[in-house]
């Protein structure tokens, strides 16, 4: 794998933890948020712009196509579940926030690209067992910084600190599939990249409904 592209991601994502802890922790203000999701963001687009590293490419685009079923995802369970509120945002797509759209894109190239890495390494089956469980601990503490920010917060739902059962339990499941599809998808072209990020959002919108059904006061 390109180790320039290594080293930016490695910078990344020691970036993203130290600066969500200083969100929730030090500033608690919601426009962090925003920083950090379009920091990332811009980083990452940037970089495959001027470098067209055809790896990055391709993992882009699974959170671009997810980001539209993920609409559909926030839309239920602002409205029809009501179990999340949106306190802020510099924009709105529906109900979505900005921060969560350039969100799904950072995290999901990090967690692509660490999947494709541990792969080379420990095997496949390995690295999706580690990182859905270690990405599911990582994201919690990820949910309880945004709610001392003031991002957002869970209702009408059991919780654990200020994270709902039911969104942690999702996360497992969607860190899963969206681990498991990447690591099949390294030699696939690039509308097969697309398509498996339809299937990771898919994933996700019928992971959360069901966790709601299940788990929303377990």
């Amino acid at each position: 794998m390109n180790a320039r592209l290594t080293r930016l991601i490695a910078v990344t994502m020691t970036l993203t933890v130290l600066e969500v802890g200083l969100a929730g922790l030090v500033i608690r203000k919601p426009w962090m948020f925003s920083l950090i999701a379009w920091q990332m963001a811009f980083t990452y687009l940037i970089y495959w712009w001027r470098t067209r590293e055809r790896l990055l490419g391709y993992l882009l685009l699974v959170p671009l196509t997810a980001n539209v079923v993920q609409l559909v995802v926030d839309w239920y369970h602002v409205v029809q579940a009501e179990t999340l509120v949106y306190n802020y945002a510099l924009f709105r797509i529906w109900e979505t926030p900005d921060y969560i759209l350039a969100g799904w894109l950072f995290a999901f190239v990090q967690l692509g690209y660490l999947t494709l890495w541990l792969k080379q390494r420990i095997g496949m089956w390995p690295s999706v067992l580690l990182l859905s469980v270690g990405g599911s601990v990582v994201h919690t503490w990820y949910e309880e910084m945004a709610y001392w920010a003031n991002a957002w917060r869970y209702v009408n739902a059991s919780l654990l600190g200020h994270v709902s059962h039911w969104v942690i339990i999702t996360f497992l499941f969607m860190l899963a599939t969206l681990c498991y599809i990447v690591a099949l998808l390294e030699k696939r072209p690039a509308r097969d990249w697309a398509l498996g990020g339809v299937v990771v959002g898919v994933g996700i919108l019928g992971y959360s409904v069901l966790a709601v059904a299940l788990f929303r006061y377990l």
